[in-house]
């Protein structure tokens, strides 16, 4: 069987090597701890896990088109992951971020950071702020808070669950 297991698949393999290859690169960094990260050629494909996310959340998030749009190649490292490099914190909530339930050395086809809005402020307009979804209603997949929406209010359309990363504070509270 050749990389088709519960980890990934080939053409998941392909996408990351060639866009690595790309940028002549066989390493990537944490979009958090800016760590380097040796990208493997097999699975697990590096010590975390890459997303897809619609923003350059940092200078190492590479950009790349999926299905004719704008994306970006990031990864966290399993240090940021499981927090014990970084640990995030929302800066509306004070809720934290968790990503240790992701799954190791593959690719997420969403920004996990939007994945899961902890509160209200995570789902507002980026024109307006006015509330694109109530906070009671979920999306049907967690890939769909990368999507682009319509806002109710003024009829912006945009990735508004997608936040930057200065939307987190570090536990430390030292902002980006």
């Amino acid at each position: 069987m050749e990389d088709d297991g519960l980890h990934g698949n080939d053409d998941t393999r392909c996408f990351i090597l060639s866009t690595l290859a790309g940028q002549r690169s066989s390493r990537t960094a944490c979009v958090l701890c800016h760590q380097s990260l040796l990208v493997f050629d097999r699975y697990p494909l590096l010590d975390g896990t890459f997303f897809l996310t619609p923003i350059q959340h940092a200078k190492s998030a590479v950009p790349v088109r999926v299905e004719g749009r704008q994306q970006y190649l990031a990864a966290v490292c399993m240090g940021c992951l499981e927090g014990w490099s970084v640990s995030l914190r929302c800066a509306f909530c004070n809720a934290r971020w968790n990503g240790s339930a992701l799954i190791l050395g593959t690719m997420y086809s969403f920004d996990i950071f939007a994945a899961m809005p902890c509160c209200e402020n995570r789902l507002k307009c980026s024109r307006c702020e006015a509330i694109v979804i109530p906070p009671d209603q979920r999306l049907s997949f967690f890939s769909d808070y990368s999507r682009t929406h319509a806002c109710p209010s003024c009829g912006h359309v945009d990735h508004h669950f997608v936040k930057p990363l200065t939307s987190f504070v570090r536990d430390d509270r030292q902002a980006w």
